[in-house]
């Protein structure tokens, strides 16, 4: 997986077991972030909270003697020094800021230029529910495939995580299909036989503009499912989420709009009828 390395990245976002390469650029970011002498800190959702928290890391005093500058040979290079001193097994544990007996602890394994996440808890699952927790009434029964799509990836499984997002699109297009269907000129058999493109610019008129404009997202989870690789999948996981939470804002603004034109309605017809001479 090649990508650019933030503490958030690695800390949050990296699913279990996929390799990142470490490059020479990289070596001083991810020695201090694997040095349990170097401080950091990070936000993140704290489950226990139930609230964003920043969380910071526990580290210990003095300086280690791997940073002195001795092993290795005197022809060695800062960068295979720095190499050198990241190689095996790290556990590295955050403290949350507004309570100290909450945790956040994640286990990297360094092999050569290899940097894999070994573990972590709580799990990437676990801090990214709460954050769609807001469209389970949109989505309804398709809610329980969200939160699966979203565990699959924090378990390194790329594909099968697409294979529930399309899920989501298709029924969201089946839902406003149903809306459409109403119509008297409405025909279903070359709805039913259109490619989704074009099943789409049918329905434009029904859907979200950014589902619209972005309506080539099923073509990127299809060929997601049938034809890149895991790696490939668990790379765009995170933007194709984004993707569809856009079209939920959407549908949950929307919806929020017509609650609040129908009590202005209400509001109008009643103070009208009530002071009616």
């Amino acid at each position: 997986m090649s990508t650019d390395l933030t503490l958030e990245f690695l800390l949050l976002k990296l699913s279990l077991y996929k390799e990142v390469i470490i490059n020479d650029k990289d070596l001083e970011f991810i020695q201090s972030v694997l040095s349990r002498y170097k401080e950091n800190q990070f936000d993140s959702y704290c489950v226990t909270c139930q609230k964003e928290v920043p969380f910071k890391k526990q580290t210990i005093m003095g300086t280690p003697k791997s940073l002195s500058g001795f092993g290795g040979g005197s022809q060695e290079t800062k960068e295979q020094r720095l190499l050198r001193n990241i190689q095996g097994p790290h556990s590295l544990s955050y403290t949350c800021q507004k309570n100290n007996d909450h945790k956040y602890q994640v286990f990297f394994q360094v092999e050569g230029r290899n940097l894999v996440k070994i573990g972590q808890f709580p799990s990437i699952a676990d801090l990214e529910l709460h954050k769609i927790d807001k469209y389970r009434r949109i989505l309804k029964s398709d809610y329980r495939d969200f939160s699966k799509s979203i565990g699959l990836y924090s378990h390194g499984v790329g594909a099968g995580s697409f294979v529930y997002l399309r899920r989501i699109f298709e029924n969201l297009i089946e839902q406003n299909r149903e809306k459409a269907a109403q119509q008297p000129s409405w025909d279903n058999l070359y709805f039913q036989q259109a490619r989704m493109d074009d099943k789409i610019r049918v329905l434009q008129e029904y859907l979200p503009s950014v589902l619209v404009e972005n309506r080539k997202l099923y073509s990127i989870l299809s060929k997601g499912i049938h034809e890149l690789t895991e790696e490939e999948c668990l790379e765009m996981f995170p933007k194709v989420q984004l993707a569809i939470e856009l079209i939920l804002d959407e549908k949950i603004h929307e919806l929020e709009k017509q609650s609040k034109l129908q009590t202005v309605r209400d509001f109008v017809s009643e103070t009208v009828g009530k002071y009616k001479s």
